[in-house]
């Protein structure tokens, strides 16, 4: 390698070093110590690399990526907890008889960090707007509570069917767990157009399903949708996005509808549609999300 070639990959070395350095630096949440640490110790192994004239190579920079991850979570953990407290679905000030105390900042972190795989976190990197969701395990009723105390909503039939997944799936009125990870949360996005069911199945077998990320269940989206009206951008005002229902992992329901959700005439609507139909303004949108 010439003079000028290490002189120009020392530079870009430099860069990314730099970046790492002001990430810590400008982040005012206080993050776990072991990321700090983790941190702190991927710097200076790779400036003393760099002193010794050491070959510096992608994966030594692998802290950098993580640290931008957990400041992510902890930037986001506050707004995701504010979202719970209409409708009292979870409120720490006042708490419910019998319901399982929410996940600290560093619990959430070092579950994710434990239980994402790394192609998981590949997923999350494609979202173009990743939304940290904090969610507890609990019935649709009380998610429901939740957003109409932000926003009147429509329900068409689809309580009953969901109420159906939540006895299958034992999920009560209490909250009796916790799940964490990352939904898509843009706005407005292309709807796809064809048969329903066919675009399910190619939804099934695409590479994002593959990786270890699921289509977002009614739950997750009734939270999405509560934390994108009160920042103003209510999503899905053009388009719908299809929904599996909570604790169940098929997409078309037991009742052989699909449950989708939308904004419509100023009120969030959920209703279904016929795997059989076509339709022209579908959307898959996806989750990465683990239990606590």
């Amino acid at each position: 390698m010439s003079a000028a070639q290490e002189k120009l990959e020392d530079a870009q070395i430099q860069e990314r070093i730099n970046e790492a350095e002001d990430a810590l630096k400008n982040e005012k949440v206080k993050l776990p110590d072991d990321v700090l640490r983790n941190a702190i110790n991927g710097i200076k192994n790779i400036k003393e690399k760099l002193e010794k004239r050491l070959p510096v190579y992608e994966s030594d920079f692998d802290f950098v990526e993580e640290l931008k991850f957990v400041i992510n979570i902890g930037q986001q953990y506050n707004g995701a907890m504010e979202n719970l407290k209409g409708g009292d679905l979870y409120n720490p000030e006042k708490p419910i008889k019998g319901d399982e105390k929410a996940p600290t900042m560093e619990e959430a972190i070092s579950t994710l960090q434990a239980k994402l795989t790394k192609e998981q976190k590949e997923v999350i990197a494609q979202m173009k707007n990743p939304v940290l969701l904090v969610k507890p395990i609990t019935t649709c009723k009380r998610f429901a509570e939740n957003l109409n105390s932000v926003k009147k909503i429509v329900f068409n039939n689809r309580e009953s069917e969901w109420a159906e997944n939540e006895k299958d799936a034992k999920i009560t009125d209490k909250i009796t767990g916790w799940e964490v990870g990352f939904v898509e949360g843009e706005q407005e996005l292309d709807g796809k157009e064809g048969i329903l069911g066919d675009l399910i199945t190619e939804w099934q077998n695409g590479n994002l399903a593959k990786k270890g990320s699921k289509l977002i269940t009614s739950n997750e989206y009734m939270l999405l949708m509560s934390k994108s009206i009160r920042k103003g951008t209510p999503i899905d005002k053009e388009n719908w996005s299809v929904l599996r229902g909570e604790g169940r992992e098929e997409i078309i329901g037991k009742d052989g509808r699909v449950s989708l959700g939308f904004w419509n005439d100023d009120e969030p609507y959920f209703g279904d549609y016929d795997p059989d139909d076509r339709c022209d303004s579908a959307w898959f949108r996806f989750a990465v999300m683990v239990k606590i």
